[in-house]
């Protein structure tokens, strides 16, 4: 055909081409434009399925999305996206340059890492929430931002509520008298209190070390079978013992525990408690030995007594089968000075049976000693008082035992012209000191003065102040210089002392 033919043919095959490559150009942006809406469908409804917050805003701050939980979480709807919410609506104002800042990080960095924010409710009400973030890029320009948020608020509640928890058992841990404690199965400290300071020990010096470590040796194995007896019968663990401190002094603790369990249910160690049982210990233990003491001597003072009787009745006996005057006479004033014994015997039974009766306490030692001096007038002895503010565990009747110390000071001390009382420490005790510059007292009187019925007038006197120390296990000797002056000196062992700083 001619050239005209043959343009026309081959013009309406390159259209017939063209118009092909459109319908299948047109066919892919299609099917391109259903997969792009189908994964826009699935990742809605993905989103909508996840329990945390899911989001977009543009450049400007207004949100463009948000997933079904985010909606519900704080309180809108999909018409309220409509009206140009701005996440500055929802945001703490404290806490706006702050996730400027984060945003401003996102963008440079293509992410950001989770902070928390303060965020707000349409009702208003406040949640805590941990929100990260990313930019959204078309086309190299950035069109906002996309990401999501975890409410923590319920969290964040329990930790403060558990940290207050914390504080409180803290404070109750460290500012109970008691001690806490927690050991492992093998006895190993894990936590003990800052109570532990008062016997000289550093927390972290004790935790690692074992129990028995402290414990006396003496009460190890009844700890123990104590211990495996009551955990194996499931009940509560408790043992008195006694404990050394950092300087060797021995304290009474009377100790309460019970079982740590894991979740499974196996036992992994013991929480107890330690409570200072020395002062109730040793009230007991004076009045065990107090009880001890007026047994004795009632049996002592009975047999006495009835020895005596025995004498007077052999007297009157004598008296009625004798006629001579002079033999009345002396059996006569053998019979009342018989009759005197038995009267001093029985005042003395009196003033003994009051020796431990009451609990020991506390004293003044200036205080009780102050007392004391008011019943002494004479002039020409001066007393020299030389004790810082101290108190001592004894016995009520310390009053006596220091009214006989000056007593006897100013009966028997001859020359006298002064007595001294003062204190000096004696490693971890105490002496108390006093002393006089009279006559002193014989060699061969020293060890036989504390004696029953040894001295001067009735011989109980110094008797009963040593029986009366001995309740609190203090002690007593004379230690001074013959014909220089007597010097007595009370031995206070530690814990039945303190000082002012201590009272």
């Amino acid at each position: 055909g001619s050239i005209t033919d043959q343009v026309k043919i081959e013009g309406d095959d390159e259209l017939s081409r063209l118009s092909m490559e459109i319908n299948r150009m047109l066919s892919t942006m299609e099917k391109f434009h259903q997969e792009l809406g189908s994964s826009e469908t699935r990742f809605r409804e993905l989103s909508d399925l996840l329990p945390q917050i899911i989001f977009e805003f543009d450049v400007n701050g207004n949100i463009t999305y948000s997933n079904k939980f985010g909606l519900e979480l704080f309180g809108l709807t999909e018409y309220d996206l409509t009206q140009n919410l701005h996440i500055s609506q929802f945001i703490v104002p404290e806490d706006l340059e702050r996730v400027n800042t984060n945003l401003h990080h996102a963008a440079m960095e293509e992410k950001s890492s989770g902070e928390i924010f303060t965020l707000i409710k349409k009702d208003k009400t406040l949640m805590r929430a941990i929100l990260f973030s990313s930019p959204i890029i078309h086309e190299g320009r950035l069109d906002g931002f996309r990401g999501s948020g975890i409410d923590i608020s319920d969290r964040l509640e329990l930790e403060e509520t558990l940290t207050e928890n914390e504080e409180k058992y803290r404070a109750l841990t460290e500012n109970t008298g008691d001690i806490i404690f927690s050991i492992n199965m093998a006895g190993i400290f894990t936590y003990v209190s800052p109570q532990i300071n008062k016997y000289g020990f550093l927390v972290d010096e004790v935790i690692g070390k074992s129990l028995r470590d402290i414990i006396h040796p003496d009460d190890i194995d009844r700890v123990e079978n104590d211990m495996s007896r009551d955990l194996e019968n499931g009940a509560q663990f408790h043992s008195n013992f006694r404990i050394f401190d950092k300087w060797g002094n021995i304290y009474w603790f009377d100790e309460k525990g019970t079982l740590r369990l894991d979740q499974s249910g196996k036992p992994v160690g013991i929480y107890g408690v330690l409570r200072d049982d020395s002062e109730r210990k040793r009230d007991e233990d004076a009045i065990e030995l107090a009880n001890k003491k007026l047994n004795l001597m009632n049996n002592i003072t009975r047999h006495d007594i009835l020895n005596t009787i025995t004498g007077l009745l052999g007297c009157v006996d004598m008296a009625k089968a004798t006629s001579s005057p002079e033999e009345i006479t002396i059996l006569l004033n053998d019979i009342r000075d018989l009759t005197r014994i038995i009267q001093r015997q029985i005042e003395f039974t009196k003033e003994y049976q009051e020796v431990g009766v009451h609990l020991p306490l506390w004293q003044s030692v200036n205080g009780v000693i102050d007392k004391v001096l008011q019943n002494f007038t004479r002039s020409d002895i001066h007393i020299i008082l030389e004790i810082e503010n101290t108190e001592i565990y004894a016995d009520p009747l310390l009053e006596k035992v220091f009214f006989n110390l000056v007593d006897n000071a100013t009966r028997y001390g001859e020359t006298i012209t002064s007595i001294r009382i003062h204190t000096q420490p004696s490693g971890t005790n105490l002496l108390l000191i006093f002393e006089d510059d009279g006559v002193g007292i014989p060699v061969d009187q020293k060890n036989r003065i504390f004696e029953r019925g040894v001295g001067r007038n009735t011989g109980m006197g110094l008797f009963l102040t040593q029986e009366i120390l001995a309740i609190t296990g203090i002690l007593i000797k004379e230690n001074g210089i013959p014909e220089a002056g007597a010097r007595f000196e009370i031995f206070i062992p530690w814990g039945t002392y303190r000082f002012g700083k201590n009272l």
